[in-house]
């Protein structure tokens, strides 16, 4: 059977049936103790004959003719409610072996259809409150639907924003040094010209979608570390090792790169000797992992979190929720290790 309209439905039918016979019961008590009928077992026959022809009635009403205007709603209830009383008060003096003649004889046609009433009336209750429960529920959902929308169209957006708040500086830099070599080491010059290229190309490209593939934001990462290679010369080495299987991994753009500028900035440019920068990802069942560590000068016990790491661990939090995190601990060869943590395929 499939679920009526108006909320009702085959269970919240079921216990307005329930209701009805509990109800009934009561009435049929109140009635004999008020001496109105031929006994409790006549009473109860005819009262339960009465009240279930009514929530019948009631419930036929809800289910063929739906909608919720007031006039409709007063109109359906009201003339469910008399046929229900009629219908009933013929079934009830049927079985309970009176005529209907004695019925309606000694108490009246009028008294039959107030006890309908009566017996309609919690029906009629139950079957609105129904129905304002369920309009209520069919509101919350849409204004929780209205409200998720809201929320992911102002995380895009906020994304967008974290995303483009990159560090300004190493741009300029990076032209700068360009024009320099090109005046002294035109090869130098013309490598670095050609990862810088590579780099605004795929960061450019990346950002403008929320995700991109680990495979992708590698090239980023490495034509990021070429230009800093030609400028630091010997003194910046690094390795990149994600493997094959992790390179079409869905993943969202510009998480490492910020990570990898830290090491640099904070890391091995401070260091006279430089050092090294070691990139590896990693799938450990369900978890994905991205370590960036480097041999730089470590931690420095009153440094903070800068604009960067903030921005990582934000954009975490709006992607993967308490799914994603990022660690920042001391690397055992000196130096600091940073962690990104999320789930596998996620991205």
């Amino acid at each position: 059977m499939k679920p009526a309209t108006d909320g009702i439905t085959v269970r919240s039918a079921i216990k307005s049936i329930c209701y009805t016979l509990v109800f009934d019961t009561i009435i049929a008590l109140f009635l004999t103790a008020m001496d109105f009928g031929e006994g409790f077992l006549v009473t109860f026959i005819i009262s339960q004959s009465i009240g279930l022809s009514c929530c019948t009635c009631v419930l036929a009403a809800f289910y063929f003719f739906p909608g919720d205007k007031p006039i409709l709603a007063a109109v359906r209830v009201a003339v469910a409610l008399i046929i229900g009383s009629l219908c009933g008060s013929l079934i009830g003096t049927f079985l309970s072996g009176l005529g209907p003649a004695v019925i309606f004889e000694k108490h009246g046609l009028f008294q039959l259809l107030i006890l309908g009433v009566m017996f309609g009336s919690i029906i009629t209750y139950f079957l609105s409150s129904r129905e304002q429960i369920a309009a209520s529920k069919v509101q919350i959902q849409e204004e929780k639907i209205k409200r998720l929308t809201s929320e992911k169209k102002a995380a895009e957006a906020y994304l967008k924003l974290l995303q483009a708040q990159i560090e300004p500086h190493f741009l300029f830099n990076t032209l700068s040094n360009v024009l320099n070599l090109l005046d002294n080491d035109v090869e130098k010059g013309k490598s670095m010209l050609v990862d810088f290229t590579r780099y605004l190309r795929t960061s450019l490209s990346d950002n403008r979608g929320q995700t991109t593939s680990l495979g992708h934001e590698m090239e980023m990462i490495r034509a990021y570390l070429n230009i800093f290679k030609v400028r630091m010369g010997d003194r910046l080495n690094f390795d990149i090792d994600l493997p094959a299987r992790l390179a079409d991994t869905p993943f969202p753009p510009m998480l490492i790169q910020p990570l990898v500028e830290n090491a640099i900035k904070h890391g091995l440019e401070p260091k006279v000797i430089g050092g090294e920068i070691l990139i590896r990802g990693k799938k450990d069942d369900s978890l994905l992992q991205l370590i960036i560590s480097d041999t730089g000068m470590g931690f420095k016990p009153d440094r903070k979190d800068g604009l960067g790491l903030a921005n990582i661990r934000e954009r975490l939090q709006t992607i993967y929720g308490n799914d994603g995190r990022l660690v920042i601990e001391e690397n055992q060869s000196g130096g600091v290790k940073a962690t990104i943590e999320v789930p596998y395929g996620k991205g």
